[in-house]
């Protein structure tokens, strides 16, 4: 009696790991199949006079005909304390905001743009120290 309930519960656990395998399997391909289709771009890059920061301004596309584009402006460089991400954000494509980025000198970033019904953030904190300074700019036209 007690080996047939043995054997029992075996087959019950054997069936469970089987089922449960299965369903994860169904799940992570549902998952898989509801990423994001978002592709990145790089459209400008602007070095520092010395060239070892590079302010680049990328957009997004999410694929869909009812999207628009979106974008950023990223500063990458070998120092940590240079780096920013998001330092701005907008909608559209970088023309459309009238978006200009210029090094004044090594360390220190204007961001100017013409159209700031585009603007999504404007994220003095994106940087990861106070050693990039960063400053923004409204021009009218």
């Amino acid at each position: 009696m007690q080996s047939t309930i043995k054997k029992i519960l075996f087959n019950i656990g054997g069936y469970s790991f089987w089922i449960l395998l299965v369903c994860w399997g169904f799940l992570f391909l549902i998952l898989k199949s509801c990423q994001t289709l978002c592709h990145h771009t790089v459209v400008n890059a602007v070095s520092s006079p010395n060239g070892e920061q590079v302010a680049e301004i990328s957009i997004g596309d999410c694929g869909g005909a009812t999207t628009d584009f979106f974008g950023s402006v990223d500063v990458k460089s070998n120092n940590p304390k240079l780096r920013a991400e998001n330092l701005f954000t907008f909608v559209g494509r970088p023309e459309e905001t009238g978006l200009e980025v210029h090094w004044v000198n090594d360390n220190e970033l204007v961001i100017s743009v013409s159209d700031l019904y585009k603007a999504r953030t404007i994220n003095p904190n994106g940087r990861k120290s106070a050693d990039l300074k960063v400053s923004y700019q409204y021009r009218k036209l």
